[in-house]
């Protein structure tokens, strides 16, 4: 590790994201986008090449300058050895799981993931001869007896949970899956590094959807991975023969999204408090799930293991998922549409978008009861988005 990283590594976050891993050229501010798919072969490249070294410089899907730019500087956030990008962040998930995981292994996990995760569990892993066990994470006795009654490979959850915004108990998750002998990986999309180092808490590798907020333009799709040198490299020979790696242009405009994510969270977090405690106080609104409201479960749970709450905000309107869609059709601002972490609100129903493939009462069983809502807070003046959510309200 060079000087300039050793100190980057003792400064704050922010100075993290916007310093580390850029790489001059040129005397260039900015990291070059090094838009070439193959490099010229020296004996220093044909020597990592033959003996198989992770990222031997001979080819962008093995490395590329752009794509080590903006690793190395989620590494730092992460408070990791290492890290890799992906060209989504389904791509990240999947490489990440099929690394530790073949026919007849098995992974401990909850159903309170993101819908395209639990979509891919059950249509491919289980294709593959992989046991998928879900469990309740918020329910540790039953995470220890799936881990006890059979040997597992891989402990899977998320650090604030997608749609319900449940909280992991992230060290005690940890220490059970080390207990028996399980890997801990953890997707922290939603409360990003700015909040969250799951690697402090014992787990071995933390994904994030890239296409988020760490980016949070919404104009880039991406995953990354984060963790040890060892569990990384072992990632990477996953990565160069599945083929998801990330583009070099993608990785120059996630780098440029990453030097504001500090500013861009704690914005949208704010706002998102705010909005959260008003719409708590609405009387056509049946309930608001926000892990920094104190009538959230995991309330003191998310002061302790995050430094702030996310920018999502869930809630259910009264009577049904119809006066839900009218809410929705009746805001000017917030934009209809999937995905999350943007510059701009985005508001969308998981009755007709994540989880449109479930049946009603499975719904109800998960938590997303009739009228469910997910927000995700942008840059808007929280002013105006309350303003714009009371006329809507107000309409229904």
């Amino acid at each position: 590790m060079s000087s300039d990283e050793e100190r980057l590594k003792k400064a704050g976050k922010g100075t993290r994201a916007v310093h580390s891993g850029t790489t001059s050229s040129h005397n260039s501010i900015n990291t070059p986008i090094f838009q070439s798919s193959t490099f010229f072969l020296d004996d220093e490249a044909y020597k990592m090449w033959k003996a198989g070294v992770p990222r031997s410089p001979v080819y962008t899907r093995y490395h590329n300058p752009s794509t080590r730019a903006v690793e190395k500087k989620i590494a730092q956030l992460e408070e990791a050895e290492e890290a890799l990008v992906f060209s989504t962040g389904m791509a990240a998930i999947c490489t990440t799981l099929f690394t530790f995981l073949g026919q007849g292994d098995r992974i401990v996990t909850t159903r309170n993931l993101y819908g395209g995760t639990v979509l891919t569990l059950d249509q491919d892993f289980v294709r593959f001869g992989i046991d998928v066990a879900y469990v309740d994470m918020k329910d540790l006795d039953a995470v220890e007896a799936a881990l006890k009654s059979k040997e597992t490979k891989v402990l899977y959850c998320e650090t604030v949970s997608n749609p319900l915004l449940e909280v992991s108990d992230l060290p005690s998750l940890a220490n059970l899956a080390k207990k028996y002998g399980a890997i801990p990986i953890v997707d922290s999309t939603f409360a990003t590094p700015i909040s969250c180092q799951p690697l402090n808490f014992g787990f071995e590798a933390v994904i994030h959807s890239v296409t988020k907020l760490l980016n949070g333009h919404s104009d880039i799709l991406g995953g990354t991975v984060a963790g040890s040198k060892e569990i990384i490299d072992q990632i990477w020979y996953k990565l160069r023969n599945f083929g998801g790696s990330m583009d070099p242009h993608q990785a120059s405009l996630l780098e440029r999204g990453i030097k504001t994510l500090h500013v861009r969270y704690e914005a949208s977090t704010k706002t998102a408090g705010e909005l959260a405690s008003w719409l708590e106080s609405h009387p056509k609104i049946e309930k608001v799930i926000y892990p920094g409201l104190k009538s959230h479960d995991d309330y003191e749970l998310c002061k302790k293991i995050m430094d702030t709450p996310s920018t999502m905000v869930c809630f259910e309107v009264k009577d049904d998922d119809e006066a839900g869609r009218k809410l929705m059709d009746s805001l000017n601002i917030a934009a209809q549409a999937v995905s999350l972490g943007g510059v701009e609100s985005l508001i969308s129903m998981p009755c007709s978008t994540t989880h449109v493939s479930w049946k009603a009462e499975d719904r109800l069983a998960a938590g997303i009861g009739p009228g469910f809502i997910r927000f995700s807070t942008g840059l808007e003046d929280s002013e105006d988005l309350i303003a714009d959510f009371k006329q809507a309200l107000d309409s229904l």
